[in-house]
């Protein structure tokens, strides 16, 4: 029997995501013990940092999913954080259900439970990515956090502690511009009619990440474990993937580029799971925008394939 999670009095939003608002904000404030109290509070104090973070809750398709400006806000798109949601869910079920237990689990038979979730979350996978094209409401017959029977669907939870360190590292990111001083030097450059050079903003987004990254990491044992925060990090990268067929990133880094340093910043076993995890946002990137990457029949490990797909995904670029 399904069970709702949605309290109105608390849950601050208009789509099924808004039953995490609440974990959202605890989970940025705990990042590991001490942390605002060494990081958030010292920000407010000598950077200005905005105390609240704002959720834009208009009912529109994707535009600027988290940012933070002059003013020093920390900002995040409802419609960003439905599909973060959606590609988290869709990331672990698809790979679980799909690839690990198939490659893993003798004389394996994909059954109709796992062959209904696996439609469920290529059907949520859709849903998620179509936000950046036009604004829908989220289908409650589809998975979600708010209303779901835990009995039927034990992802749902996983994948909220997957979704929660994915947007926590963004968030982390957007901090990041504030307590590094990127916002005070754009000001200041602003303020003498200079236009910040686009090698410096990239070297800034780089900055960002390597400081979202060490963060996150330091709790991971804190919150959930430092499994789910890893996913959680390739979740959030894997993210920015989908919203360039070119894989381009502008005036930030390329997509493909973060996630390569975020997996090898963990520091991963050639077989791990998380490398086979990134394939798949690529194999989904890939069937969205209609690009053939040759893959391959076969590869020694998850850790070949990724690289292959980076220097497929590199020849397409040029």
């Amino acid at each position: 029997m399904k069970q709702t999670t949605y309290n109105p009095s608390g849950h601050k939003g208009n789509q099924p995501v808004r039953v995490l608002s609440l974990n959202v904000t605890e989970w940025f404030e705990n990042t590991y013990p001490q942390f605002k109290e060494d990081i958030l509070e010292k920000a407010i104090k000598e950077k200005g940092l905005y105390e609240e973070i704002r959720l834009i809750e208009r009912e529109e398709k994707i535009g600027d999913p988290a940012f933070v400006g002059s003013y020093k806000v920390i900002s995040i798109e409802e419609s960003f954080l439905s599909y973060l949601w959606s590609l988290s869910y869709s990331l672990v079920v698809l790979f679980d259900e799909n690839i690990h237990k198939p490659q893993t689990i003798e004389n394996y038979t994909l059954d109709s439970k796992a062959q209904h979730l696996i439609n469920e979350a290529l059907k949520l996978f859709d849903y998620g990515f179509s936000l950046m094209y036009n604004f829908n409401y989220w289908d409650k017959n589809l998975p979600n956090p708010e209303e779901f029977d835990p009995a039927a669907n034990e992802y749902i939870e996983k994948a909220n502690g997957v979704y929660l360190n994915a947007v926590n590292y963004v968030l982390l990111h957007e901090l990041a511009h504030v307590d590094l001083g990127h916002i005070d030097n754009d000001i200041l450059n602003s303020e003498k009619g200079i236009k910040t050079p686009e090698s410096e903003i990239k070297q800034d987004e780089y900055h960002a990440d390597k400081y979202a990254f060490e963060r996150i990491m330091q709790g991971s044992d804190y919150l959930t474990n430092k499994h789910t925060v890893s996913v959680g990090i390739i979740a959030g990268i894997c993210s920015f993937i989908f919203f360039s067929a070119e894989m381009g990133g502008g005036d930030h880094p390329d997509p493909d580029e973060r996630l390569k340093i975020a997996l090898e910043s963990l520091d991963l076993e050639e077989e791990d799971n998380l490398w086979g995890m990134a394939c798949l946002a690529f194999k989904l990137w890939s069937i969205k925008h209609k690009i053939d990457l040759g893959w391959p029949v076969k590869v020694d490990t998850y850790r070949d394939l990724f690289y292959l797909t980076l220097t497929r995904i590199e020849a397409l670029k040029q």
